[in-house]
């Protein structure tokens, strides 16, 4: 069999390959979010305001922007999984744009705010809490994402870990979401993005370990 032969059947298993990723990848963003669900459930439960934290824009702020951490993390995840395919840049811009928006919308936040509020505005009530239970219920994702991802085959397995951590993150924050009683933008912007970096950390660390093929 001549090369150019060889390089065409090979292409012909392309869109299988891809049909079997895409299900690897929305089994386990399913597995992730029951079981980050449950961790959310049995550690402190939903809040009891949700009908009326639902009709707020801070609630749906929040929302959006831990979406778009996983959204980041999905796109980049599917991409990397595969090999010697490069991250692309939606994920990114995705990512760029999300940290962006909520970067705005804490400084514009703050500016309205006396000097004197700050402080509570950053802060909050529950600082010290939220990035640890954001990992938390995070860690039913993170091993969902590397699980999907062994079963892929990356090539580079350090930033392949580091996005399967994204995702992650985005996960947790988003179900966290729905005990958490924050209200600003700077809150968020500072603690949630600390806990959603968590994982992604993390998955840089071990990629290199458990992702090598």
């Amino acid at each position: 069999m001549r090369t150019d032969e060889l390089i065409a059947a090979l292409a012909k298993n392309t869109r299988p390959a891809n049909r079997a990723v895409t299900r690897v990848l929305i089994l386990s963003v399913l597995a992730a979010l029951l079981g980050g669900f449950a961790v959310m459930m049995m550690g402190w439960g939903m809040r009891p305001d949700m009908h009326t934290a639902m009709r707020t824009s801070a609630f749906w702020m929040k929302a959006g922007y831990a979406a778009a951490f996983a959204v980041a993390g999905l796109l980049l995840v599917e991409r990397l999984g595969r090999p010697g395919v490069a991250a692309g840049w939606a994920g990114w811009a995705v990512l760029g744009l999300a940290v962006a928006a909520i970067a705005v919308l804490a400084a514009l936040e703050l500016a309205a705010t006396p000097a004197a509020e700050w402080r509570a505005a950053v802060m909050g009530q529950s600082w010290r809490l939220c990035p640890i239970r954001i990992a938390l219920i995070g860690l039913p994702a993170f091993a969902a994402s590397l699980w999907a991802l062994r079963r892929m085959a990356p090539t580079r397995p350090r930033l392949a870990g580091a996005a399967a951590g994204l995702l992650a993150g985005g996960l947790g924050a988003s179900v966290y979401g729905l005990h958490c009683q924050e209200t600003t933008a700077a809150f968020t912007a500072v603690w949630y993005t600390l806990g959603m970096l968590v994982w992604a950390a993390v998955g840089g660390w071990l990629g290199g370990r458990l992702l090598r093929w």
